[in-house]
């Protein structure tokens, strides 16, 4: 934050013993020495997000279609590949976005998984996470839906914990939280893009 003089210091005589009362009003610094870019999580160190390079992707978007944008224009045309390499028509324009993470939850993740592994690759292109959440049913509370969800689920559990380990995945194990408390405190940024597998996160 800044403050900023609404008008000039006007001279005073010397030896005067009167001041002269400057209003000042705040803001906000649209210049920083800082990086522009930043870390996507704590638990990644290696990833990062440049915010440079999505306000750049936002101003070309604007010129490109000569109006403001809406927020949700920001995120995607901020997350895609492809502005500027054809015109831009509402609901015909398929827009190639670049997702900057993508959480699966215990549920789905395993034939998501599966399908990877079929794929042969090494590791992720784009930071995930696997949520074990969906499976805990809950009944009668923590201390016997856990317990009685380790036992039922082991296999997917395992199965899960072993997969992100070999694919350099972040695995959230039962009990951590939901995910999406754990999204919103551990991975969500602002202007960001995630593909996640529930409507609510």
């Amino acid at each position: 934050m800044y403050l900023h003089a609404s008008r000039p210091l006007a001279r005073l005589s010397r030896g005067s013993p009167h001041t002269r009362h400057v209003g000042l009003r705040r803001g906000l610094a649209s210049v920083s020495s800082a990086s522009s870019k930043a870390r996507l999580s704590r638990f990644e160190t290696d990833h990062t997000i440049d915010y440079a390079d999505l306000m750049r992707r936002i101003e070309s978007s604007r010129k490109i279609l000569g109006r403001p944008l809406t927020y949700a224009e920001k995120v995607l045309f901020a997350h895609a590949d492809n502005i500027g390499d054809e015109p831009l028509h509402r609901g015909k324009t398929q827009l190639k976005i670049r997702p900057r993470r993508i959480a699966c939850q215990d549920a789905t993740a395993q034939m998501a998984i599966i399908q990877f592994m079929s794929a042969g690759l090494d590791s992720t292109a784009v930071p995930t996470t696997v949520h074990c959440d969906h499976l805990i049913v809950g009944r009668t509370g923590q201390d016997e839906d856990l317990p009685q969800a380790l036992s039922t689920h082991k296999e997917v559990y395992d199965f899960l914990s072993s997969a992100c380990k070999r694919y350099g995945m972040g695995f959230w194990k039962p009990g951590a939280g939901i995910i999406h408390q754990t999204v919103l405190e551990n991975y969500a940024f602002p202007g960001g893009m995630m593909v996640a597998p529930t409507r609510l996160t």
